[in-house]
């Protein structure tokens, strides 16, 4: 087995997502350069870092962290267009074991109930195959414990992508798009938001905004990426 697999490496070599480079076969997506050049987010150490500032006076959240610092061209765009677009849903799991080390020493998310994903519209995802974000989710739940709640939110608005969108038409068009699955209760509960990339904060506060319905609910964020 091991022999069939070096001989398969021999002619189809792994390569760097990014760059194209040929990478070894235990080597996670990018090569070390790339892997390096990556940058990530530092807003562990303190609290109302950039991250919580794109909520700031729009909705209380408890805590708010990236991981990658999401940038045209870059090694972080890369990875997360990958993932979203190209069905590889392992770079998920493969973010969320990035930052867990980061997550073991510090307080941040203390106390935490379920972790729920930014949904996708049901026909969104019927056509891609996956939510993006499943794997990041499910990983870091499996760390705190917790359940990983896959359709805690519903999305009722298949409105299109945001990419060309103004800040303003972004946080517009997010509004009633989303509504919490009668099927839970998130009353007393510390919920973790989860999301690929954080530009604006529209879609995400606009998710916060519904889970803020249930009584003494705390909510908290962790993403992929964010935009700076």
């Amino acid at each position: 087995m091991i022999l069939l697999k070096d001989i398969i490496y021999l002619f189809f070599p792994n390569r760097c997502l990014h760059c194209k480079k040929i990478i070894l076969p235990k080597q996670n997506y990018l090569c070390l350069d790339c892997s390096l050049n990556i940058e990530q987010v530092e807003f562990l150490s303190y609290t109302n870092n950039n991250v919580q500032q794109k909520f700031r006076g729009r909705i209380a959240i408890e805590q708010a962290i990236a991981l990658f610092v999401y940038q045209k061209n870059s090694p972080a765009q890369t990875l997360l267009r990958t993932l979203k677009y190209k069905g590889i849903e392992k770079i998920g799991e493969y973010a969320a074991h990035s930052i867990l080390p980061k997550l073991a020493n510090s307080s941040f998310f203390y106390g935490i109930d379920a972790v729920v994903p930014i949904p996708l519209h049901p026909k969104k995802e019927q056509k891609r195959g996956y939510n993006q974000i499943a794997l990041f989710g499910t990983t870091l739940a499996n760390y705190f414990k917790v359940d990983f709640i896959k359709d805690g939110l519903i999305k009722i608005d298949n409105n299109k992508s945001q990419t060309t969108n103004t800040k303003d038409e972004r946080f517009y068009n997010v509004q009633n798009a989303y509504k919490i699955n009668p099927k839970y209760t998130f009353d007393h509960q510390h919920i973790v938001l989860v999301d690929d990339v954080i530009t604006t904060g529209a879609t995400l506060t606009a998710c916060c905004q519904v889970l803020k319905k249930a009584f003494n609910v705390k909510i908290s964020v962790i993403t992929i990426a964010c935009v700076p």
